[in-house]
């Protein structure tokens, strides 16, 4: 996301907010990365109680971004925000990135999931 993000600004110049939406997530996931590079060095990164969590987490980031869309079908049908397929997208994009970071934190700090 960072290079498609920092591609997207090169090549379209002054209009290049879809480049700076990818710049966001992309760091994100950069300092992400690196935090649990330094925090938990070569060692194993996942469990089965840590893959359980995951799936979890992006079952709700999914559900999340589903009613986020059915949301913006709705403001612009009932023409309360009129966006671009360009900007919608976007939106969508971030709001899924975004969930799927969240959700599983909330869940790796909250404990164990149901059955």
């Amino acid at each position: 996301m960072l290079i498609s993000g920092i591609v997207s600004i090169l090549l379209t110049g002054n209009g290049a907010i879809v480049g700076v939406i990818l710049l966001f997530p992309g760091c994100a996931f950069l300092i992400t990365g690196i935090t649990r590079h330094r925090r938990e060095g070569d060692g194993p990164e996942s469990d089965e109680r840590s893959k359980k969590i995951a799936a979890y987490g992006l079952s709700w980031a999914w559900l999340t971004g589903l009613f986020f869309m059915f949301g913006l079908i709705w403001l612009d049908y009932l023409n309360v925000f009129k966006f671009s397929a360009q900007n919608a997208l976007a939106l969508s994009i971030i709001v899924l990135a975004l969930s799927a970071v969240i959700y599983p934190t909330f869940l790796l700090r909250k404990g164990d999931v149901g059955q």
